[in-house]
């Protein structure tokens, strides 16, 4: 059996690119699809498997409580507002300067919080001073002391 040509092929792809096109029409020849009719609410439970999922409403308290007044608060509350709400933040325990800049750098490179590097010191500033406000600070020397370090939720414990 003779392998036919590059030119025979290549007038093979061609024509049978010419009947597909034809057999498919112009672009504006076939009607689109309806749109899918609404569906009624979605089903508050689902079974399946011998298990059951159901589903619950959860209404959640609004919390628009900004950041205390005071140096760099303007920096806080433009990073961490957007994930925390203030009063989260406001209950943790009192942390010390590292313990705040490894909760800080741990939001930035494993939760991908948009932090820049140069607003990291002005951030943990605050949270320190907030923290000695708050409650007294470990005592010096007890840097990684009692308290802990910050668990994977951002706080201790």
């Amino acid at each position: 059996m003779k392998v036919p040509s590059i030119g025979t092929l290549s007038f093979g792809a061609v024509g049978l690119a010419a009947l597909v096109l034809i057999a498919i029409g112009p672009p504006g020849s076939r009607v689109a699809p309806p749109p899918p009719a609404p569906s009624g609410p979605a089903p508050s439970s689902v079974a399946f498997g011998g298990f059951t999922l159901t589903s619950d409403a959860v209404d959640l308290p609004l919390d628009d409580q900004q950041y205390p007044d005071g140096p760099h608060a303007d920096v806080i509350n433009a990073n961490c507002t957007s994930c925390h709400s203030a009063s989260m933040a406001l209950t943790q325990p009192a942390l010390t300067a590292d313990q705040w800049k490894a909760t800080v750098t741990k939001m930035k490179e494993v939760y991908k919080a948009p932090v820049s590097e140069k607003d990291i010191p002005a951030i943990v500033d605050y949270l320190t001073a907030l923290s000695a406000k708050q409650g007294s600070a470990a005592p010096a020397g007890k840097e990684s002391g009692s308290q802990g370090a910050p668990d994977a939720s951002g706080g201790t414990g």
